[in-house]
Parts: C-alpha cells; structure tokens; sequence
C-alpha cells in the first residue's frame, strides 16, 4: 500500500503540472499532500472511496481513477468520479477505458449506490467522449469553474445512473 501511495502521489502530480486545466487540485496543491494521506483514497475492506490503477510493467502506473461515495444519509445513494488520468504514453491503449469499466463494476458492488457524477473540462473532447461511451449523460455546463492563471475553464457535470 505504501509503494502504491508513493507511485500514485508521481503519477497524479505528473498530470496536474501537465493537463492544469483538467484537474480542480493545482500542481502546487497535490505536491504539498502527502504520499500518506492521498493513500486514505485507496479506501479498505469496508470503505466506500475506491481508487484503482493500471500498472504496466513493474510499478509504472499508466494511470488511475478514483469514487468518493457521499457521506450524508440523504444523499449517500450517490458518489464522484475522482481523479481520473492516463498518462500520455498510454493513451490510445484503451488504458481509460479499463480503468473505468473496471471502477463503475466496483462502485455497482457498494449496497445502495444509484448513481454516479463527474465532471470534465468542457474542452476535453478525448475524456468526454470516454464518458459518454460508458453511458454518462450531460446535465449542465458551468461556466468559468476554474480560473486557471489568468484563463477560465467551463466543467461539464454528468451523470452515470445505476
């Protein structure tokens, strides 16, 4: 587990200075949080937060994505897609894919779960198309989401129903 903390902390940071636009943390932001604390996101036996990664050949981590299932009763029937990522050298690979197909199966094993959200940079036109073949539909687009430097970046908010 600590091994994969520390793979997962280069690899989520290596996407935030890359893509800044994609991701709500900054690179200066995910470089300051530990290796020890990111590890809570791989959750346990009776956790409800999931992260799973693609590993190729020894440690090296093609990429990963991640759930956060809602805390409150009222609203613990859904969850967040979180830190989704491939890195550039695996994609075309149907790394994304994978990844995903394989979380969504995990998250339909959680008692309860109906549906999942996510949002992705409106501009990403690789990652949107990713979703909407698993089955995420569109619900809105908000405007300026991020201001990333000096430029605004619009999300578009999804949603997976179980």
């Amino acid at each position: 587990m600590a091994t994969d903390a520390r793979v997962y902390w280069h690899t989520r940071n290596r996407g935030l200075k890359e893509f800044p636009d994609a991701f709500t943390t900054s690179y200066e932001e995910g470089f300051a949080t530990s290796p020890e604390t990111l590890a809570k996101r791989f959750g346990g036996p009776s956790s409800d937060n999931l992260m799973v990664g693609a590993f190729a050949e020894g440690d090296v981590l093609a990429g990963h994505a991640g759930f956060q299932r809602e805390t409150r009763a009222k609203n613990r029937h859904m969850g967040t897609l979180i830190g989704m990522y491939v890195t550039p050298e695996f994609r075309g690979q149907r790394v994304g894919s994978a990844l995903l197909d394989h979380l969504i199966g995990e998250i339909r094993r959680l008692d309860g779960m109906e549906q999942v959200n996510l949002t992705v940079t409106h501009s990403n036109e690789s990652a949107r198309a990713l979703y909407l073949r698993a089955g995420f539909v569109t619900f809105g687009l908000e405007r300026n989401a991020l201001k990333v430097g000096e430029h605004y970046v619009d999300k578009e908010h999804m949603v997976l129903m179980l």
